[in-house]
């Protein structure tokens, strides 16, 4: 914090001290950088490449359930098993309906592994189902 007085000229000069703004920003920007990879939800899979599909970025508004590699089940990020996913996807839609369910599967694994997590889903009753995809890079 500066001020100057004096000088050649009579009377105070108001000049606008702008460094603890660019603090503050600096400090800002980095938080932000540190937090949006921590955003998306679910447990981290790699994606298969999709050529169509809508590009939305998930921070949150999903319930998601990620199929990893071993054929690992997560809801959210809680493990799961086929046997009781339908029982840990409702506990979390307890808290909130209005989420739309989104599969995430490892681009490894076939559509019948896939599936096989999916049926038991659908036999729940929960028949409206987003499955994730990485944008082509075409």
């Amino acid at each position: 914090m500066g001020m100057s007085v004096g000088g050649n000229k009579s009377g105070m000069l108001a000049e606008i001290n702008v460094t603890p703004l660019v603090d503050v920003m600096l400090v800002l920007i980095i938080i932000f950088m540190v937090v949006t990879p921590i955003l998306t939800a679910g447990v981290d899979v790699t994606l298969p490449e999709g050529k169509t599909g809508d590009s939305s970025q998930d921070v949150g508004q999903h319930l998601t359930v990620s199929i990893q590699q071993d054929q690992s089940v997560f809801v959210e990020t809680s493990k799961s098993s086929l046997d009781k996913i339908v029982e840990d996807i409702n506990a979390f839609y307890a808290a909130n309906e209005a989420r739309p369910l989104l599969i995430k599967a490892d681009r490894r694994l076939t559509w019948k592994e896939v599936r096989a997590v999916m049926d038991p889903i659908a036999e729940g009753g929960l028949t409206t189902m987003l499955l994730a995809v990485e944008k082509d890079k075409e």
